[in-house]
């Protein structure tokens, strides 16, 4: 028998819903797992742009203006991820968010940052060239790096240094020489107002000497020269590989995938599709192998126990797990993996747990008793058996159930009756508090940071 616990159908649907988006319903995990594996794929890297988004996102350009606060895009974003029909979609614009990377704390313009967060949207799994060079004008990128400093006879190097370091061929596989002939080649790019502008005025355009190829380049062309390396290739499969799959991948891994992604000449999806078909994105070394993000920790939450509504605390609670949205740390992003759970930012893991399963309410709700009802949950130990397989695929260790049924019976006091007492009844009140305990620990285990 097998020890792999992908080789489950539900267990791998549900391995393949958290990696591909914010993890599934019950519903949306039994569909998928009724689905061919392949044919699962498909059905994720296939999607249109979803118009109908939990605040429209060309509304909210029209409304946004610079008074807008750096919670309202987390919290508009998070609602965003929250109700997409496109779950990949989203996840790869988190993705490029973190990886192309700018923050609010400097370029301090709403509108920008809410462009360009449709620019990853809109790019999510197009052309990678295509997408650099679309970046390159970002009038978000451009305020970021210093692209308006960057001037025939001043050029500004950051933009070339991180376009090399770490959006495109990474460190090792250029030379100094190499960033100061590329900042020569982005002289004159920058925008007016949210546009990108090209000022020829202040374009170099001397010959320049880039990765051994003379020409009187621009930034076009350097963005060519480099993807047309095929180390840029292994830099950027070896990243989405870690990010959807496990750290750390075999050399050779990251050859055969760096191969389809360059012989497709830099198509995400098909580099996506060669990720979520590989051999070893089912083995057992991926499953659970990545810690969830804050992001995914909040989001994925509320799909799995079904709590209506959103607060506007989340995106407040994403920070204080160490993920402020349109705000990463630095130009790298975020490190990712055990930097999520230090030991602060664990216990604020779970106290947002808490918020969410004590949410009683009328838009703000998780309705306990609604899915005992819809679900025929009749005993505590039905209750505990339902979120230990939604929330943890029913893969635990027995010594969890013994605790959590310890818990939530109180060496068998509980009875699921007097729930049905009311809210005012005292003895229903106390069903009420541990049953939502019960679901509060199991988010709270090792086993549910993990995806």
């Amino acid at each position: 028998m097998s020890s792999n616990p992908l080789d489950n159908p539900q267990v791998r649907a549900a391995h393949l819903l958290r990696r591909a988006g914010f993890g599934g319903t019950p519903v949306e995990i039994e569909a998928y797992a009724a689905l061919n594996y392949k044919d699962a794929v498909e059905k994720l890297l296939t999607f249109k742009y979803d118009g109908n988004l939990a605040f429209n996102l060309e509304r909210k350009l029209q409304d946004a203006d610079y008074s807008a606060t750096l919670q309202d895009l987390g919290y508009w974003w998070l609602l965003t991820m929250l109700r997409t029909r496109q779950p990949l979609q989203e996840k790869m614009t988190l993705f490029w968010h973190g990886h192309f990377t700018t923050s609010y704390s400097k370029v301090n313009r709403p509108v920008s940052l809410l462009t360009q967060n449709q620019l990853y949207r809109d790019n999510a799994l197009g052309n990678f060239r295509e997408l650099v060079k679309k970046v390159s004008r970002d009038p978000a990128m451009i305020e970021y790096l210093d692209g308006q400093s960057n001037r025939k006879g001043k050029p500004n190097e950051n933009y070339a240094r991180e376009l090399m370091e770490l959006f495109t061929i990474g460190i090792g596989n250029y030379t100094e020489q190499d960033v100061r002939e590329a900042a020569r080649a982005f002289t004159g790019w920058g925008y007016r107002g949210r546009s990108y502008f090209y000022d020829p005025k202040q374009h170099d355009d001397i010959n320049k000497t880039f990765m051994g190829k003379s020409g009187n380049f621009n930034g076009d062309d350097i963005i060519d020269i480099i993807l047309d390396r095929k180390e840029t290739a292994q830099h950027i499969a070896g990243k989405l590989w870690s990010y959807f799959a496990y750290p750390n991948p075999e050399p050779a891994l990251v050859t055969r995938l760096s191969e389809v992604f360059y012989n497709s000449k830099y198509d995400i999806k098909e580099l996506m599709r060669a990720i979520f078909n590989a051999p070893e994105f089912l083995a057992e070394k991926a499953y659970r192998a990545l810690v969830k993000n804050p992001t995914e920790y909040i989001v994925g939450t509320f799909r799995q126990i079904g709590t209506t509504g959103i607060e506007a605390q989340a995106a407040r609670a994403a920070a204080a797990m160490g993920q402020t949205l349109f705000a990463p740390p630095s130009v790298k992003g975020w490190d990712g993996q055990l930097a999520w759970i230090s030991s602060t930012y664990f216990f604020e893991r779970i106290n947002a747990a808490n918020g969410l399963v004590t949410a009683r309410g009328n838009q703000f709700n998780f309705d306990l008793y609604g899915t005992m009802q819809d679900k025929n949950l009749d005993s505590g130990e039905k209750v505990i058996d339902y979120y230990l397989n939604t929330l943890l695929d029913g893969q635990f260790q027995p010594t969890l159930k013994s605790a959590l049924l310890d818990y939530t019976t109180d060496n068998g006091a509980l009875n699921i009756a007097d729930l049905k007492a009311g809210n005012g009844n005292p003895k229903s009140r106390a069903v009420d508090t541990k049953l939502r305990g019960s679901v509060h620990l199991i988010l709270s285990s090792p086993d549910y940071m993990l995806k």
